[in-house]
């Protein structure tokens, strides 16, 4: 008797139930990562063997390029009370104040657009004196650009400086403008930031492995000077680096 030959079928797998699914994962990472904002300066961090995370939330980086430049970044909580738009708005503000106190023959005043300008930005070092030039390039054709290039120092306009100024002779008394940006920050009206700023864990300073130790303690200085003597270093995790 001959055997009964079975028809052969093609295999049909359904994969709507899958692509659904990696369309959900996908939308799930994009809502809850952190996006890394563009910094004005590429840095090597030095190695160690640390494994201590930075915070996401409330702190303030301290950025210095091998040059000695410094820029910062401000991130505050993603409440609505202390947003990041809100704080840096007020920061703006505070550290006008602070600045206008011994610049009173050449004040600095910042117009509602411009601290609107200010609030989008990531990372910021200008002299304030030029701030308000720098700020109103964000309403220009490829404003964003032209204000990356000013910041990076490739802008090729020999007036446009860039880096936060920093003097070895800054003090609490006579602050020069890291200070004074350093002290506004520590009077934020975001009390989740002043107090990692007071335990140390809300300042990192963010330095290339061949910058300059005289670099490093001229800032280090700088802070301990109105009185801000706890703060974190950000190195590369040493097996990593290697």
């Amino acid at each position: 008797m001959g055997r009964v030959k079975i028809a052969k079928k093609s295999t049909f797998i359904d994969m709507t139930a899958m692509s659904d699914v990696t369309v959900l994962l996908l939308t799930f990472f994009m809502l809850t990562s952190t996006f890394l904002s563009k910094e004005p300066a590429t840095v090597i961090t030095p190695p160690s063997v640390s494994e201590e995370k930075v915070q996401e939330t409330n702190y303030v980086q301290v950025l210095v390029n091998p040059e000695g430049k410094i820029w910062l970044t401000m991130n505050n909580d993603t409440s609505s009370n202390w947003s990041n738009e809100k704080m840096k708005k007020a920061l703006l503000e505070k550290v006008s104040e602070i600045y206008n106190e011994s610049h009173k023959s050449k004040p600095v005043n910042f117009s509602v657009a411009q601290k609107d300008a200010f609030a989008k930005l990531g990372s910021f070092g200008v002299p304030l004196a030029q701030m308000g030039e720098f700020l109103d390039l964000a309403d220009q054709p490829e404003g964003q650009t032209k204000m990356d290039k000013w910041l990076e120092g490739t802008d090729g306009n020999p007036n446009h400086v860039t880096g936060i100024p920093i003097s070895k002779e800054g003090s609490d008394a006579n602050p020069d403008e890291f200070q004074m940006w350093m002290k506004a920050m520590r009077q934020s009206a975001n009390t989740n930031l002043v107090d990692k700023i007071k335990d140390g864990s809300g300042v990192a300073i963010k330095a290339d492995q061949n910058t300059s130790f005289e670099v490093i303690h001229t800032v280090m200085d700088n802070l301990q000077s109105i009185h801000m003597n706890k703060f974190t270093l950000l190195t590369a995790l040493k097996g990593a680096a290697e």
